[in-house]
């Protein structure tokens, strides 16, 4: 590549610009900046002066002929004792809320049978005392785990205030997408009745809810990944919201087909002239069974974007 390109992309990046931004300076598109940037193109003579104005240095500078410039500076100490306390916290804070989830789901869950690694005997007995603590204790770590994510994001986006480097920024993709995958099956398979809080709305709902907010993380992710140059596959964003968009619809209907048997079924077992008890019963295995792909579809839909970003990141290495 040419190194008056390379300069200016490593200019750019020092100073903290977009490509929109700086493409805003010069009063021209941000896709000619990109053209620049990835050596298509070379700047119009006349653009060369504000070129260098604009990010403080020489002519001479700008093209390399007094001293290269580096793009990225090496992480000092303070910098690399960040990162490695934002790896540890990312990683320990969904880790404490994945077995606080799994304590919850065999002590406390309504949604799930008696966990066959436990007597079931024991297990009845021990279920208005040992087995409500666990379950309590299966939610605080929960919640611990997902603050202490939280503030190890927050802690991380003050530490490299006001432009993430790239590679460091890459980093902080991969770990909170990571943590995203693991509240999502959290809160959609292992334990999504806690987010119910005792309200009428059935778990799934919740879940969904939770799933998309997440989901939201991510897209946001992308655009701000667009603006550092890297342009994550539009089929693949474009499908995962499909696939999600299916598991919704699926959700909604499960609901509806299985509240609508719950109905037809008459206290004391006694079958309406609805639907017969064979009938509601199958119909309710097969609700179930849709209620459990549509969490899956679900899940599936943060996952597409996650291994979209990991690629992405991957090639622009």
């Amino acid at each position: 590549m040419n190194i008056l390109c390379e300069n200016i992309r490593a200019l750019r990046k020092a100073q903290g610009l977009t490509q929109k931004e700086l493409a805003e300076k010069l009063e021209i598109s941000d896709k000619t900046v990109s053209r620049w940037e990835s050596g298509v193109q070379l700047p119009e003579a006349s653009l060369i002066p504000q070129l260098a104005a604009v990010f403080g240095v020489t002519i001479d500078e700008l093209y390399g002929v007094e001293k290269p410039v580096s793009e990225e500076p090496a992480p000092r100490i303070d910098d690399r004792k960040a990162i490695l306390d934002f790896q540890i916290w990312m990683i320990a804070g969904a880790l404490i809320s994945l077995l606080g989830s799994l304590l919850y789901r065999y002590f406390g869950s309504v949604g799930y049978l008696t966990p066959s690694l436990i007597d079931v005997d024991y297990y009845n007995t021990a279920k208005g005392a040992t087995a409500d603590i666990f379950a309590f204790v299966g939610i605080i770590a929960i919640f611990v785990g997902l603050f202490a994510v939280i503030i190890a994001k927050v802690r991380f986006a003050g530490a490299f205030k006001p432009h993430m480097p790239d590679a460091v920024y890459a980093l902080n993709v991969r770990l909170t997408g990571a943590a995203i995958l693991v509240y999502a099956v959290i809160f959609m398979k292992t334990a999504p009745e806690i987010l119910s809080f005792g309200f009428i709305v059935p778990r799934q709902v919740y879940g969904c809810i939770f799933v998309a907010a997440l989901t939201g993380v991510l897209l946001w992710y992308r655009r701000r990944l667009k603006k550092r140059g890297i342009t994550p596959s539009k089929p693949l964003a474009i499908t995962a919201l499909t696939v999600g968009g299916l598991g919704i619809a699926a959700t909604i209907i499960a609901l509806i087909w299985r509240d609508s048997l719950t109905f037809a079924v008459a206290p004391g077992d006694e079958v309406t002239s609805f639907a017969s008890g064979s009938s509601a019963t199958a119909g309710a295995f097969i609700a179930g069974i849709m209620l459990s792909v549509a969490d899956w579809l679900m899940i599936a839909m943060p996952v597409l974007l996650y291994i979209d970003l990991l690629v992405k990141l991957r090639k622009s290495r």
